[in-house]
Protein backbone atom coordinates (compact mmCIF):
# COMPACT_ATOMS: atom_id res chain seq x y z
CA UNK A 1 0.00 0.00 0.00
CA UNK A 2 1.27 3.46 -0.89
CA UNK A 3 1.82 6.30 1.55
CA UNK A 4 0.90 9.96 1.16
CA UNK A 5 4.47 11.27 0.86
CA UNK A 6 5.32 8.82 -1.93
CA UNK A 7 2.02 9.45 -3.69
CA UNK A 8 2.43 13.22 -3.77
CA UNK A 9 6.12 13.06 -4.75
CA UNK A 10 5.34 10.68 -7.61
CA UNK A 11 2.14 12.27 -8.91
CA UNK A 12 2.10 15.90 -7.85
CA UNK A 13 5.75 17.01 -7.70
CA UNK A 14 5.03 19.86 -10.15
CA UNK A 15 2.99 21.43 -7.34
CA UNK A 16 5.86 21.56 -4.87
CA UNK A 17 6.16 25.12 -3.67
CA UNK A 18 7.14 27.17 -0.62
CA UNK A 19 5.16 28.77 2.17
CA UNK A 20 6.19 32.14 0.76
CA UNK A 21 4.73 31.37 -2.64
CA UNK A 22 1.43 29.90 -1.40
CA UNK A 23 0.92 32.73 1.11
CA UNK A 24 1.04 35.40 -1.60
CA UNK A 25 -1.97 37.70 -1.75
CA UNK A 26 -2.18 38.78 -5.40
CA UNK A 27 -4.79 41.44 -4.74
CA UNK A 28 -2.59 43.30 -2.24
CA UNK A 29 0.84 42.15 -3.55
CA UNK A 30 1.99 40.87 -0.16
CA UNK A 31 3.37 37.63 1.28
CA UNK A 32 2.05 36.53 4.65
CA UNK A 33 5.05 34.26 5.16
CA UNK A 34 8.49 34.80 3.67
CA UNK A 35 9.85 31.33 4.37
CA UNK A 36 11.28 29.41 1.42
CA UNK A 37 12.94 26.60 3.38
CA UNK A 38 9.93 24.28 3.61
CA UNK A 39 8.47 22.30 0.73
CA UNK A 40 4.69 22.30 0.60
CA UNK A 41 2.23 21.44 -2.14
CA UNK A 42 0.36 24.30 -3.77
CA UNK A 43 -3.02 22.73 -3.16
CA UNK A 44 -4.99 25.49 -4.90
CA UNK A 45 -3.05 24.87 -8.14
CA UNK A 46 -3.41 21.11 -7.81
CA UNK A 47 -7.18 21.46 -7.38
CA UNK A 48 -7.40 23.72 -10.45
CA UNK A 49 -5.67 21.00 -12.48
CA UNK A 50 -7.90 18.21 -11.11
CA UNK A 51 -11.10 20.24 -11.59
CA UNK A 52 -10.47 22.46 -14.64
CA UNK A 53 -14.07 23.45 -15.30
CA UNK A 54 -15.32 24.27 -11.83
CA UNK A 55 -12.89 24.39 -8.94
CA UNK A 56 -14.11 23.57 -5.46
CA UNK A 57 -12.80 25.68 -2.61
CA UNK A 58 -9.44 24.53 -1.32
CA UNK A 59 -6.63 25.37 1.07
CA UNK A 60 -3.49 27.15 -0.03
CA UNK A 61 -1.04 24.42 0.96
CA UNK A 62 -0.50 20.84 2.04
CA UNK A 63 2.46 20.01 4.23
CA UNK A 64 2.95 16.26 4.50
CA UNK A 65 5.09 14.95 7.34
CA UNK A 66 5.13 11.17 7.70
CA UNK A 67 1.65 10.40 9.06
CA UNK A 68 0.55 14.04 9.58
CA UNK A 69 -0.98 16.22 6.93
CA UNK A 70 -1.21 19.94 7.54
CA UNK A 71 -3.83 21.74 5.46
CA UNK A 72 -2.91 25.42 5.55
CA UNK A 73 -5.02 28.41 4.60
CA UNK A 74 -3.46 31.89 4.64
CA UNK A 75 -5.76 34.89 5.00
CA UNK A 76 -4.35 38.38 4.50
CA UNK A 77 -7.16 39.78 6.56
CA UNK A 78 -7.71 40.74 10.14
CA UNK A 79 -9.63 38.26 12.24
CA UNK A 80 -12.85 40.29 12.13
CA UNK A 81 -12.76 40.50 8.31
CA UNK A 82 -12.55 36.74 7.64
CA UNK A 83 -15.68 35.15 6.21
CA UNK A 84 -16.52 32.10 8.35
CA UNK A 85 -18.52 30.43 5.59
CA UNK A 86 -15.60 30.58 3.14
CA UNK A 87 -13.14 29.14 5.69
CA UNK A 88 -15.56 26.29 6.49
CA UNK A 89 -16.13 25.60 2.79
CA UNK A 90 -12.38 25.35 2.21
CA UNK A 91 -12.10 22.90 5.12
CA UNK A 92 -14.89 20.64 3.83
CA UNK A 93 -14.13 20.75 0.10
CA UNK A 94 -10.39 20.36 0.63
CA UNK A 95 -10.85 17.31 2.85
CA UNK A 96 -13.22 15.75 0.28
CA UNK A 97 -10.58 16.24 -2.42
CA UNK A 98 -7.83 14.69 -0.28
CA UNK A 99 -10.14 11.79 0.56
CA UNK A 100 -10.80 11.20 -3.15
CA UNK A 101 -7.07 11.32 -3.96
CA UNK A 102 -6.31 8.84 -1.17
CA UNK A 103 -9.11 6.52 -2.27
CA UNK A 104 -7.99 6.62 -5.91
CA UNK A 105 -4.46 5.63 -4.88
CA UNK A 106 -5.48 3.07 -2.25
CA UNK A 107 -4.16 5.01 0.74
CA UNK A 108 -5.84 4.47 4.09
CA UNK A 109 -6.84 7.94 5.24
CA UNK A 110 -7.44 6.77 8.81
CA UNK A 111 -3.70 6.16 9.17
CA UNK A 112 -3.08 9.91 9.02
CA UNK A 113 -3.54 12.77 11.42
CA UNK A 114 -5.05 15.83 9.74
CA UNK A 115 -4.38 19.35 10.99
CA UNK A 116 -6.22 22.37 9.58
CA UNK A 117 -4.44 25.69 10.04
CA UNK A 118 -5.93 29.08 9.28
CA UNK A 119 -3.16 31.65 9.60
CA UNK A 120 -4.23 35.25 9.24
CA UNK A 121 -2.64 38.67 9.25
CA UNK A 122 -1.15 39.72 12.56
CA UNK A 123 -3.47 42.14 14.27
CA UNK A 124 -4.57 42.99 17.77
CA UNK A 125 -3.98 40.45 20.50
CA UNK A 126 -6.58 37.72 20.95
CA UNK A 127 -7.29 38.79 24.51
CA UNK A 128 -8.38 42.20 23.16
CA UNK A 129 -11.12 40.32 21.31
CA UNK A 130 -11.99 38.17 24.32
CA UNK A 131 -10.70 34.97 22.71
CA UNK A 132 -8.65 32.57 24.79
CA UNK A 133 -5.34 31.19 23.51
CA UNK A 134 -6.33 27.82 22.03
CA UNK A 135 -9.91 28.55 20.99
CA UNK A 136 -10.86 27.35 17.51
CA UNK A 137 -12.46 30.23 15.59
CA UNK A 138 -14.69 30.71 12.53
CA UNK A 139 -17.20 28.03 13.56
CA UNK A 140 -14.68 25.26 12.84
CA UNK A 141 -14.82 23.52 16.22
CA UNK A 142 -17.66 21.28 15.05
CA UNK A 143 -15.33 19.70 12.46
CA UNK A 144 -13.05 18.32 15.14
CA UNK A 145 -12.43 15.33 15.33
CA UNK A 146 -14.72 14.14 12.49
CA UNK A 147 -12.86 15.93 9.67
CA UNK A 148 -9.66 17.09 11.37
CA UNK A 149 -7.78 15.84 14.39
CA UNK A 150 -6.51 19.32 15.22
CA UNK A 151 -7.56 22.78 14.12
CA UNK A 152 -5.52 25.94 14.65
CA UNK A 153 -6.91 29.36 13.85
CA UNK A 154 -4.65 32.24 14.73
CA UNK A 155 -2.31 34.87 13.37
CA UNK A 156 0.92 34.23 11.48
CA UNK A 157 3.05 34.52 14.63
CA UNK A 158 1.07 31.76 16.32
CA UNK A 159 1.45 29.66 13.15
CA UNK A 160 5.23 30.03 13.24
CA UNK A 161 5.30 29.13 16.95
CA UNK A 162 3.22 25.98 16.34
CA UNK A 163 5.43 25.05 13.40
CA UNK A 164 8.48 25.26 15.66
CA UNK A 165 6.79 22.97 18.22
CA UNK A 166 6.04 20.31 15.58
CA UNK A 167 9.19 20.50 13.47
CA UNK A 168 11.82 22.05 15.79
CA UNK A 169 12.73 24.57 13.09
CA UNK A 170 12.18 28.28 12.75
CA UNK A 171 10.05 29.78 10.00
CA UNK A 172 10.65 33.21 8.55
CA UNK A 173 7.13 34.58 8.46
Amino acid sequence: MADAQSLFKANYKVYISTLKSVSYDEHNSVFLCNDESVDVYDFDSLVKKLYPLKQPSSYDALLIDENRIFCIEFKNEKYAEINNRIVRKKLLNGKEIITAIFKKHNIRIEEYTFVYCVAYKNSEARWHRGISKNTVQFGLEKFKPTYFDEIFTNDIQFFTNEYKKYFHNELVC
